[in-house]
């Protein structure tokens, strides 16, 4: 349930009535009901308040899509609320650091790949791009890659499959855990993100289809940075910046979106938790 905070001002109850002289105890209940009546209204649900809470239904400024029902961006004041009252939302600090916007559109599975790659802290490589640094890069993803598992020039049109990506991470220091959305249900993925999401060394690389949560486009691939308890709603970090900003997105159909079964593979999407070997 979200909460709602009203300003009252002190003065309200101070100055609307004519205080007759030596009248202190009056005052000084004026004065009490002036700080508490505030303080209270911070435990009214919105409900109460507002019975149609605005969401967003058109596009906000600097983003060129509309936000469909029921998504909050983190931008919006709700969406930082959620980030404010989320337990778990661990992940949100590293990953944010080194946030990344897919390079074509097609590269979501390898930014979001990179993003986690970097923000784990592992061993990293050399570089063409940054040639006196190591660092994970979209242009050096594929470098050391069995070209039967992935060549770049394919994935630049077709992106990559749950099973795909997770061959092409087998090929870094880490460990890939794949998890097929429809072996789950709602609790199930509930409790895997509460687990996941409190930690800094392990990320959750989540695989959706786009259209059944009223976005636009299809199949693909971003971080999930957050939960949060109240809403029930997870935090995508969506790597299609120009598309979409982070996003809250309701649970159940984040789940949903995600046992949709790719094209290319014919088995359900899911996601990835990733962490050092």
């Amino acid at each position: 349930m979200e909460r709602v905070f009203h300003e009252v001002p002190l003065t309200l109850f101070t100055h609307s009535i004519h205080w007759p002289n030596g009248s202190r105890l009056l005052r000084r209940a004026a004065w009490v009901a002036s700080l508490v009546l505030p303080l209270a209204l911070t435990a009214v649900p919105a409900q109460a308040l507002d019975p149609a809470p605005a969401t967003p239904s058109v596009a906000l400024q600097g983003t060129s899509l509309p936000i469909p029902n029921p998504l909050f961006p983190l931008s919006h004041p709700i969406g930082q609320q959620r980030l404010i009252e989320s337990s778990y939302r661990q992940a949100y600090f590293p990953l944010a650091t080194y946030f990344e916007t897919q390079r074509n559109q097609a590269y979501c599975s390898v930014a979001t790949s990179v993003m986690a790659l970097n923000a784990l802290g592992v061993t990293r490589p050399v570089t063409a791009l940054y040639p006196d640094y190591r660092f994970f890069t979209q242009q050096d993803f594929f470098a050391g890659v069995d070209p039967r598992i992935a060549r770049p020039e394919v994935v630049e049109r077709e992106g990559m499959t749950l099973e795909q990506l997770g061959s092409v991470l087998a090929f870094q220091p880490v460990r890939a855990e794949l998890v097929f959305a429809d072996t789950l249900n709602v609790s199930q993925l509930r409790q895997l993100l509460m687990k996941h999401l409190r930690e800094q060394d392990r990320f959750v690389l989540f695989n959706f289809n786009r259209r059944i949560i009223g976005e636009e486009g299809g199949g693909h691939w971003s971080p999930l940075a957050a939960y949060h308890e109240a809403s029930d709603s997870a935090l995508v970090m969506d790597v299609a910046r120009y598309k979409y900003p982070p996003m809250w997105m309701p649970l159940a159909d984040l789940l949903r979106s995600a046992q949709d079964h790719d094209s290319v593979s014919g088995k359900a999407r899911g996601l990835i938790v990733l962490s050092g070997r």
